[in-house]
């Protein structure tokens, strides 16, 4: 049976006039020298046990409780990178440096966005924007390789902002260039795609007591639950951190591809870390994505 048809939003995407919340978020300074601390325990996703078999996972780091060290380095320039480094892990800088959700970047006509999922930067109905955020792309081993680039802006719907409608659990990072440079111009960008409710992804995710990215290889399907326009994935192991975690189409062996969701949605990405959710990437996350594309 035919899909439906796929738009990819490329860089000469227009702004479109819309009532997009907008934060400016708090300034955090970066250098090459190691930050270190404790993690901060941020709110736990729930979990549940797996009702159907789980694919197996390309990679599967143990998780470790350990004392978060990130070390940011000077990014070199693209090609050094292969796709995969697009994906990397959202940081707090207040307090005690940690890592508690993943992003990747995006292709945008500034070549500055990020998407992540919404309940990692905005609180919802009576909540508001979390301030002092990074992005590792690429993050290894305590390690960001690629840079550690300071989050400007946040943009959520207001769906979300004024609801917290879980269908609407997307959000895009505006970030700073880094030693004059924009962070598609060192690490690339993948394609954002809407129109796509099925089919096979890659999904990849820092979990939080990890240093090291898991991917695993599943199906997109949607969500049967009643009211949701939402998709799910049969994947083991994405646990608290994983939210944001891109799904991408046609990744190919050194990662890459569009990017059709992200882990958020049903209780903030699922009630279990073999089963997760994505708001559907239709219109408004579109019109979403053109509105940040806009800001750079």
């Amino acid at each position: 049976m035919g899909g439906p048809a796929v738009e990819r939003i490329g860089t000469a995407a227009a702004a479109r006039a819309g009532g997009v919340v907008l934060a400016c978020l708090a300034t955090a300074l970066f250098s090459s020298a190691a930050i270190s601390g404790p993690a901060a325990r941020p709110p736990a996703r729930p979990h549940r046990s797996p009702s159907h078999a789980p694919h197996r996972p390309r990679r599967t780091p143990a998780p470790r409780n350990r004392v978060a060290v990130l070390r940011a380095a000077s990014p070199v320039p693209t090609s050094t990178f292969p796709p995969d480094y697009r994906v990397g892990a959202v940081f707090s800088l207040n307090g005690q440096p940690h890592h508690y959700c993943t992003g990747s970047v995006v292709d945008s006509p500034h070549r500055d966005l990020v998407i992540t999922a919404a309940h990692c930067v905005h609180g919802g109905a009576g909540g508001g924007y979390r301030t002092g955020l990074g992005f590792a792309p690429g993050y290894r081993n305590g390690r960001s390789p690629a840079g550690l680039w300071r989050v400007r802006s946040a943009l959520v719907a207001p769906e979300w902002a004024n609801a917290t409608d879980t269908s609407a659990d997307v959000a895009f990072l505006v970030v700073d260039p880094l030693d004059g440079r924009n962070i598609q111009d060192v690490v690339g960008g993948n394609p954002l795609s809407t129109g796509r409710d099925s089919g096979p992804i890659r999904l990849v995710g820092y979990p939080r007591n990890a240093d090291d990215a898991i991917s695993c290889d599943g199906t997109a399907r949607p969500a049967t639950r009643r009211g949701v326009d939402q998709l799910r994935v049969e994947c083991p192991g994405f646990t608290s951190g994983t939210s944001g975690s891109p799904w991408l189409a046609n990744a190919g062996p050194s990662g890459g591809g569009s990017v059709v969701g992200v882990i958020g949605g049903y209780r903030n990405g699922g009630s279990t870390p073999d089963v997760s959710y994505s708001s559907v990437f239709g219109e408004r996350v579109r019109d979403l994505y053109e509105q940040a594309a806009a800001l750079g």
